[in-house]
């Protein structure tokens, strides 16, 4: 991964591309930097030299008519002005690889690395001595937190994991100061904020079919007398969008944010029982009541008859949200975003296996949560069900600092998948980060 900061050796081969005459693009090619980069770096470097005052010459055209001339008044006058030379109107406007800069009269422009990395160093310098980190504290930020976020894509958790070595740093400042450039990572490499539409203003669709005690309503009232009783949200994360291809059901226990999913062959009711009762024969028949008190999902057809779920425990009290008001389930909507940073929309799932989902699953109930008060989904998961039944379906606690989910926690296969059906540009949409091979 490259640093988010250009080296003094990319600075030296910038000067020493501009001496030979290179254009942005050709610069930018050259050191594997964006356009953008290069051409912020020159023009934010780009030293004035003017010409001996030779004989009191007064290079300024106001000179003429000014009251104030003095020798070399132009040097610091701030309304002064020149005549530009013509060759300057070339995209780069310097001066480095002009063959007549000795007899030029005009002032002159010219991008040099060692001003260059000095001026960066001094700026970097200031801007980091009023934040009071030590050395020692930049460099923990700068390796350890910044290869931490690049992994988890999660700030807090990040934060949390170099904190419990007895540092303090602030989530808050950590997200100021990538913003200000002054970490090597950048804001993009975040993930998006993707918030749930809020319908509030808009009226609430009616259900196109009888869902009499069963509805949202019927769902806010039951949660309103029943506080205590357990909720899960039940959905399915789609591929290819197609009736024949795999999907993910996801599963997720609400109070503790804990994720359990499964791959199955098609988008049926059916499937979807036939793994709820698996999880139920794992798990014991007492839990399983326990767990599926409150049921809240969609109208899909995977999940449109109540009565199924109900016969698998006389417990389940099953609620649909509106049609269209997927914010009405926000709480898996949401746990479905750390999926799509690692499995990204439009791609076929064929290649994921039943252990890679959870993995998958796995690291994401591993993070460090701020709505958990910094705990993980797995620190709480015990009150609902017991460890050694979740560890019996493959559902196993990871490392904090080793919680991944980017598309390289699933490796080369997945890697090979997205780019088999995702585009540059549709990487690009999907906010998700692939390097490219060197």
């Amino acid at each position: 991964m490259k640093n988010n900061h250009l080296t003094i050796i990319e600075r030296k081969t910038i000067e020493i591309l501009l001496n030979e005459g290179y254009s942005f693009t050709e610069i930018a090619n050259t050191i594997n930097r964006s356009l953008s980069t290069v051409s912020r770096e020159i023009r934010n470097h780009t030293q004035t030299v003017f010409p001996s005052s030779f004989n009191g010459s007064n290079i300024c055209i106001k000179s003429k008519k000014c009251p104030n001339t003095k020798l070399e008044c132009y040097k610091y006058c701030l309304v002064a002005e020149f005549q530009k030379c013509e060759k300057l109107n070339s995209a780069t406007q310097v001066c480095n690889s002009c063959t007549s800069k000795q007899n030029c009269r005009h002032p002159r422009h010219y991008y040099t690395a060692d001003q260059a990395e000095k001026e960066y160093l001094d700026l970097l310098h200031n801007s980091r001595t009023k934040l009071h980190y030590t050395e020692e504290e930049w460099i923990i930020l700068n390796t350890d937190l910044v290869t931490l976020i690049r992994n988890n894509k999660s700030i807090f958790h990040s934060v949390a994991v170099i904190n419990r070595r007895g540092y303090h740093f602030n989530e808050s400042s950590i997200y100021r100061q990538i913003s200000q450039g002054l970490l090597d990572i950048k804001a993009s490499e975040l993930p998006r904020s993707n918030r749930t539409k809020n319908n509030k203003d808009k009226d609430t669709p009616e259900y196109k079919r009888d869902v009499t005690n069963h509805t949202y309503e019927d769902y806010i009232a039951y949660k309103g007398k029943n506080s205590d009783a357990t909720e899960v949200q039940l959905d399915t994360v789609e591929g290819i969008k197609n009736n024949n291809q795999r999907v993910i059901f996801t599963i997720e226990i609400v109070e503790i944010k804990f994720l359990i999913a499964f791959i199955i062959d098609q988008k049926t009711q059916d499937k979807i029982i036939e793994k709820l009762k698996y999880l139920k024969d794992n798990i014991s028949d007492e839990v399983f009541d326990l767990l599926m008190e409150i049921l809240l999902t969609d109208n899909g057809v995977e999940f449109i008859n109540p009565n199924k779920f109900m016969e698998l425990s006389s417990n389940c009290n099953v609620f649909y949200c509106h049609p269209y008001c997927s914010g009405e389930k926000g709480n898996i909507e949401n746990i479905h975003e750390f999926i799509r940073r690692i499995i990204p929309k439009g791609i076929s799932l064929s290649v994921y296996t039943q252990e890679d989902i959870n993995t998958v699953c796995n690291h994401i109930n591993s993070l460090y949560r701020k709505d958990l008060d910094g705990k993980c989904a797995f620190d709480l998961v015990d009150k609902y069900i017991p460890i050694d039944k979740l560890e019996d379906l493959g559902f196993k606690r990871i490392d904090e600092d080793k919680v991944n989910l980017t598309p390289y926690l699933l490796g080369n296969k997945n890697i090979e998948n997205i780019k088999k059906y995702l585009d540059k540009q549709d990487i690009k949409k999907a906010n998700i980060t692939i390097y490219e091979e060197s």
